[in-house]
């Protein structure tokens, strides 16, 4: 299909080629600290790595579900890296619905991990802070120089806590834009101007004629949680910084100003914004536009859109996602992007992997990390399966999966290096090309690289966290009198101390610009 968008692009600032209590726990370990010919079981760290190294198992602990034939390709990928570096890999996907809660009882409770799959989403900071991972910066120098030589710049900078690394990023799309998304042949039959839907209330008339011709459709989808994520991105220049309570945005920087102020949901400005969408849903609600279990529900939207019943959806955007969901559901899709794409933080942090404080042997787990950012059979074995069992070969770098194979993993945004796995049907040849200038054109957030230090503020925090989560359905349209209840619920945030947290978030922002301003 041929895509309409509309991009509204600033040119980037930059030449860039892509190219919950934990023990206290110095990061000042072993894994810095020692000598590159020296491994954490005592091994050198040889020219000929299966010769001379130490037999080790890293456990990779990542979120994906599940799936039957995992054991068949772990046995695969053993096969291989017990060859090249005397290693094995012990794969632990875990279901995106229990990672966050499993993999934080893991750490806790100080189990045995190598690598970690963690993001911005995930808490990544405040695990940091509780010294949950290692810090990279020499074990990425001496075991995986062709994976820092292959990251963008950028991509090293987000995930610093005090100047120092804890993650590495997966190699893909920097940054997102925002983007209505329609279903082509919906969009077709009624005529929708879909290069023309800027702002929520431009679908309006659509909700009403398709709700009339279409009843087993759904307008608008919303499962428990604020209907609308774009209503900063389509209204204002604020942007989430610093900590998101129970994943509410609370603290805000205009992005495009100079003065690098920390604006709060307690703002009049923002008060407004927020009113005037928690009003909008509420109208939508009560017409039938937006589900009736609005409130309650938690099936994933992806879920309700492979039944057929949506034919509009809010999303992150970037070049291909349109065929990523007809790959994921046989529908035809069309976006118009209505936000610049930024480069922010959470962003550049939304997909990464940690060395855990606990792991035995942190060298050949970063060993194994450079695998997956620099090997084709490594990390496509694991995004794709098996060659023949799971997926066809039918050009240099392109695949068409086998269905119902026993292995579609999903992995392909969590894991090493996008830019290296194979093509899937619908994907153009200049995809992975696309994505270099989408990168390169997108705009800088001024505090890139800032990361929020919670520990004068973790009660506050806590407070709101349990605020938050009392008034969470207030954005879902599903409840009468929105505005009298934002009301209420600014006035217990602002009791729980929010503009004590917003202090501290001004204090380390005003010293972290003195320090990194460029």
């Amino acid at each position: 299909m041929k895509r309409r968008k509309t991009v509204m692009l600033a040119p980037m600032a930059l030449a860039l080629g892509l190219t919950a209590v934990l023990p206290a726990c110095s990061s000042n370990n072993a894994a810095s600290t020692a000598s590159p010919a020296q491994t954490a079981a005592g091994s050198a760290a040889p020219a000929s790595p299966k010769a001379t190294l130490e037999p080790y198992d890293v456990s990779l602990v990542y979120q994906a579900k599940p799936m039957k034939d995992d054991a068949l390709v772990q046995e695969k990928l053993n096969e291989y890296l017990k060859e090249k570096i005397n290693t094995t890999v012990t794969l632990q996907p875990i279901a995106s619905a229990d990672y966050k809660k499993k993999t934080e009882l893991m750490m806790n409770t100080g189990e045995k991990m190598d690598l970690v799959f963690t993001a911005s989403w995930l808490d990544y900071s405040a695990n940091v802070t509780k010294g949950a991972f290692l810090e990279l910066d020499s074990l990425l120098d001496k075991f995986a120089p062709e994976t820092k030589k292959l990251l963008h710049p950028l991509y090293l900078e987000a995930p610093r806590y005090k100047g120092k690394l804890y993650a590495i990023p997966t190699n893909k799309e920097i940054t997102q834009g925002k983007a209505f998304t329609f279903r082509k042949d919906i969009a077709d039959k009624y005529q929708i101007p879909v290069d023309k839907i800027n702002k929520v209330e431009d679908l309006e008339p659509y909700f009403e004629k398709i709700k009339a011709a279409e009843p087993d459709m759904i307008d608008y989808y919303v499962a428990g949680g604020p209907a609308s994520f774009m209503m900063y991105e389509t209204k204002s220049n604020y942007r989430p910084i610093g900590p998101v309570p129970a994943k509410l945005p609370m603290f805000f920087l205009d992005y495009k100003a100079t003065d690098m102020k920390v604006h709060t949901v307690l703002d009049q400005d923002i008060i407004d914004l927020n009113k005037q969408d928690a009003e909008l849903f509420r109208k939508y609600y009560e017409k039938g536009y937006i589900n009736a279990d609005a409130a309650t529900v938690t099936t994933n939207v992806a879920d309700i859109r492979k039944q057929g019943k949506l034919w509009v959806q809010s999303t992150v955007w970037k070049p291909g996602a349109d065929i990523e969901l007809k790959l994921s559901d046989n529908f035809d899709w069309v976006s118009h992007v209505v936000e610049e794409p930024i480069v922010t933080t959470d962003l550049a942090t939304g997909s990464m992997l940690s060395i855990s404080r606990t792991s035995k042997n942190p060298e050949r787990a970063m060993m194994v990390l450079n695998y997956l950012h620099t090997d084709p059979y490594v990390i496509n074995l694991l995004v794709n399966g098996i060659e023949g069992k799971h997926y066809k070969k039918v050009g240099p770098n392109r695949i068409e999966p086998i269905k119902d194979s026993g292995y579609d993993s999903q992995v392909f945004w969590v894991l090493g290096n996008q830019f290296i796995n194979y093509l899937k049907p619908g994907q153009p040849d200049d995809l992975y090309e696309s994505w270099k200038k989408f990168n390169n054109d997108a705009k800088r957030f001024p505090l890139i690289g800032f990361v929020f230090d919670d520990t004068k503020v973790k009660n506050e925090i806590a407070q709101l966290t349990t605020i938050v989560n009392e008034y969470k359905v207030i954005s879902t349209g599903a409840v009468p009198n929105p505005s009298k209840l934002l009301d209420e619920r600014n006035a217990k945030l602002k009791a729980a101390g929010l503009e004590k947290v917003a202090t501290e978030l001004q204090t380390q922002i005003d010293a972290w610009w003195k320090e990194n301003k460029k």
